[in-house]
């Protein structure tokens, strides 16, 4: 039997280590905001579109708890699980109910499974990066009335080929490296939404448009290009997306694809036309993300980061009724078909619904809606 590893609570093994940052505990962050956070997210899609899979896992140490949700979007079916614990003592321990994340080696291969479960959504997958890992630092950012803090974190994201199975309702999938490729990030700090309502700022009803999208010989990553593991050339170089010309579905106002021009660091100008894969959308509000009137989970009014105990759920939507879509629309990954200089693959476009119709329409700098011809 191994030791007891409360016996020297509140050091863990990890102390042994010479990785401290602050005079405390690893297990300790060095903020009392209650917002403070960590978490990764991956997604995996299919060269024709036709899977779609965001998956992530979260750690709070202000609110002692972890959460973590699978979303599959397949045939017109939107699928999630979720679960949630107490973080515990053991802050090495990436699994939360049946959702397990486990690092084989840094910046190179994860194993992503999900096991048991209500909704019958299950997959054992090996992730492999594709691109180098460059930190940065996002902006801080304060409530324009108050000036409190919002936002402060930081991290790094890369994109990587999928492996393995996936498996809902007794139907299995089988992806391959070659055919299957996805985005994935790690993020920590201080960030609004986390704990939900009670711990929740103010923000502005806008929303940003990331580009997650993985050319041939070239990829952006938000305002980042990223480059090949290998690369001779050093960390990343930036990319300015500076006119979003969208397009939007007429009864529920979503985002359904448009054309965005982006400025490299170079000065050259590279226009990339979106198309939005029928209804492959995964709504991340079922993630426990924060979307638009401070909305989390579209049932229960879950965020990340709340306190719920030891619990699975999910649901299952028919993404074929707008007025589903409409209900749980509000912070959306959408899986579109990309196309640059003749060449197509399938990406991603985030945004929140239907803050960005609303931004194209009011005429925001550089946001327009585009009129069918």
């Amino acid at each position: 039997m191994g030791r007891d590893l409360t016996e020297h609570f509140p050091l863990s093994g990890w102390d042994e280590y010479p990785i401290h940052q602050f005079p405390e505990p690893i297990r300790f962050v060095a903020t009392t905001d209650l917002r403070a956070f960590e978490r990764y997210w991956f997604t995996a899609q299919d060269e024709l579109g036709e899977l779609f899979l965001v998956t992530g896992i979260g750690f709070y140490p202000n609110l002692g708890t972890a959460d973590a949700y699978a979303i599959l979007v397949q045939n017109n079916v939107h699928t999630t699980v979720r679960a949630h614990r107490p973080l515990g003592s053991d802050r090495g321990d990436f699994t939360v109910g049946p959702l397990c994340f486990e690092l084989i080696e840094p910046f190179t291969e994860w194993r992503l499974s999900l096991g048991e479960n209500a909704q019958r959504l299950a997959f054992d997958l090996t992730w492999r990066d594709a691109k180098r890992a460059v930190f940065r630092r996002q902006p801080v950012r304060h409530g324009a009335a108050d000036w409190r803090l919002l936002h402060e974190w930081a991290g790094y994201e890369t994109f990587g080929t999928i492996d393995g199975t996936v498996q809902y309702k007794g139907k299995q999938f089988q992806l391959r490296r070659s055919n299957v490729r996805g985005s994935r990030d790690h993020h920590w700090g201080i960030r609004n939404g986390v704990g939900g309502p009670g711990q929740m700022l103010r923000e502005p009803g806008d929303s940003h448009l990331g580009q997650w999208v993985e050319f041939g010989d070239w990829s952006i990553w938000s305002r980042q290009v990223l480059f090949n593991l290998g690369d001779g050339r050093r960390g990343a170089s930036r990319i300015e997306p500076f006119e979003h010309r969208m397009r939007f579905d007429p009864v529920t106002k979503n985002l359904t694809g448009g054309f965005i021009r982006n400025r490299l660091d170079n000065g050259e100008i590279r226009e990339v036309a979106y198309e939005q894969i029928a209804n492959q959308v995964a709504y991340l509000r079922c993630g426990m993300y924060t979307g638009p009137n401070d909305r989390g989970t579209p049932e229960e009014n879950y965020h990340h980061g709340m306190a719920v105990g030891n619990c699975v759920g999910g649901e299952t939507y028919d993404l074929t009724d707008p007025n589903v879509r409409i209900r749980i629309a509000g912070f959306e990954d959408h899986l579109c078909r990309a196309t640059w200089n003749g060449e197509t693959v399938v990406g991603i476009l985030e945004c929140r619904n239907p803050a960005l119709y609303e931004m194209c329409r009011d005429g925001a700098p550089g946001f327009s809606i585009l009129e069918d011809q």
